[in-house]
């Protein structure tokens, strides 16, 4: 469903739209590329931890990437007020912000800007057109920022765009590490279907149990969550991103695999230390749960 697609036209938002579209606090919400409800999938890369197709660098995404050629247009996900234009940056391409009231929408590789820093816009209506990055690959990069407008503040976009809920993401443990008993190395691989990839969190839980145990309701002797948003407000410097684009920080090593708008599903690998183990081997048990952007969670167990 698009609520609008024409430039300069006006905003008509039938009472269904609301039902089936996505609708926030503030009003509706439509996706920037295609001004519709249901998706601007499949991206080309998601929020969170990647390594970039380009140079095989890992880095800490703060957005999602739309492949779209240069010149696509694009539209304000939500009524708000335009409270940013940056001509020039850094990444390449044009920015604009809008200020959306409970969080700002950000949109960065533009080649063109059609509005000005006190524009009001609507859901819907064209703001830019697309543009390239500064490695040259023609795209979209989009942000939420929320509470503040500030790198630390971005968000899970699909924390705010609409899309199709498909269930919980896929989890299996992987490798557990007994080389040093009382502090096992736990590897767990998490996979997101392409058209969701809004994993927000992955966690590894250690017990003293026997095979034949129930773990649920016991006290772990030690747990460690690597959850997505938590990791950039907490890493994220205004002056360095050294220490958020590090990807084995904490005693958490974040291993993604290359992922791109072709694939199926986006997958990666976490080793965590840091846990608690047991003397005899036999008596760990190890839990590990995933959790998605819309809640969703998926809990394994080792026997």
């Amino acid at each position: 469903m698009k609520f609008l697609l024409a430039r300069g036209a006006s905003v008509l938002v039938s009472a269904s739209a609301l039902v089936l579209g996505g609708c926030g606090a503030d009003g509706p919400v439509v996706w920037p590329i295609s001004g519709a409800t249901d998706g601007d999938f499949p991206l080309s890369s998601t929020f969170g931890p990647r390594v970039r197709t380009d140079d095989d660098v890992y880095d800490f995404h703060r957005g999602i990437d739309i492949a779209v050629p240069e010149g696509t247009d694009i539209y304000s996900i939500a009524a708000g007020v335009v409270s940013e234009i940056q001509e020039d940056t850094s990444a390449g391409g044009m920015l604009v912000k809008v200020d959306h009231g409970s969080y700002y929408s950000t949109y960065v590789h533009c080649s063109e800007v059609d509005v000005d820093v006190g524009d009001r816009v609507d859901a819907g209506e064209f703001i830019a057109e697309s543009g390239k990055a500064s490695n040259g690959f023609a795209h979209l990069h989009f942000e939420i920022r929320k509470p503040g407008d500030n790198k630390k503040d971005c968000v899970h976009p699909l924390d705010v765009l609409p899309y199709t809920d498909k269930g919980a993401p896929t989890l299996e443990i992987g490798k557990v590490d007994m080389t040093t008993p009382l502090q096992p190395k736990v590897t767990v691989t998490a996979r997101v279907g392409a058209g969701e990839l809004d994993l927000r969190s992955v966690s590894v839980a250690t017990y003293e149990a026997d095979a034949a145990a129930i773990l649920e309701g016991l006290v772990p002797l030690s747990e460690r969550t690597y959850d997505i948003e938590t990791w950039n407000r907490t890493y994220t410097s205004s002056e360095s991103d050294v220490v958020i684009d590090d990807p084995n920080n904490e005693g958490i090593l974040v291993r993604p695999q290359k992922y791109n708008n072709t694939m199926p599903a986006q997958e990666i690998d976490f080793t965590f230390t840091g846990l608690v183990g047991t003397v005899t081997s036999g008596m760990l048990r190890v839990r590990a749960v995933a959790v998605d952007v819309k809640g969703n969670k998926i809990s394994v167990e080792s026997q």
